[in-house]
């Protein structure tokens, strides 16, 4: 009679702490995470992933972008299409913030990368890689620039 409740408590204490360290083990959802972790990951830097065997060109965000930015991919429904491979050329943006998070986006797809989790989120209307290009601007030849205007205004990948 002992050993069986001593094991029944067992079991029941083992469930509890399995349970408790599902719910505090983080966010789930990476696209869930607090608005403290997401105060903290103010600074970043975005790049522009375009010529094949060269470093890619980056510029840093100020915290107001990264902010502004990373509140914008927080905000995209989920997803189901990755981001396809394209070869050579223009192959998108990527944002890294301070804190470990990432983001890959192509046309409508946003790859989304934090505390090791991805989630596929979707742009349809494609904001997040206008705002990029908006602010690579500075950063790019003018006949560069209208290279890259023609790739991201493109329907076809």
């Amino acid at each position: 009679m002992r050993s069986s409740r001593l094991r029944w408590g067992l079991a029941v204490g083992l469930g509890l702490m399995g349970a408790l360290a599902c719910t505090t083990g983080g966010p789930s959802n990476p696209t869930s995470a607090n608005s403290e972790s997401r105060d903290a990951m103010t600074a970043a830097k975005a790049s522009l992933d375009l010529f094949s065997g060269r470093e890619a060109l980056s510029w840093a965000l100020s915290d107001e972008e990264s902010r502004a930015l990373r509140d914008a991919v927080l905000a995209l429904p989920r997803g189901s299409r990755p981001i396809p491979d394209v070869g050579l050329g223009y192959r998108g943006f990527e944002v890294a913030w301070e804190g470990g998070a990432h983001a890959r986006v192509f046309h409508d797809v946003i790859e989304y990368t934090e505390s090791g989790r991805t989630v596929l989120l979707e742009d349809s209307a494609r904001q997040l890689e206008q705002r990029l290009l908006a602010g690579a601007r500075p950063h790019l030849t003018p006949e560069l620039f209208t290279a890259v205007e023609a790739q991201v205004r493109s329907t076809t990948p």
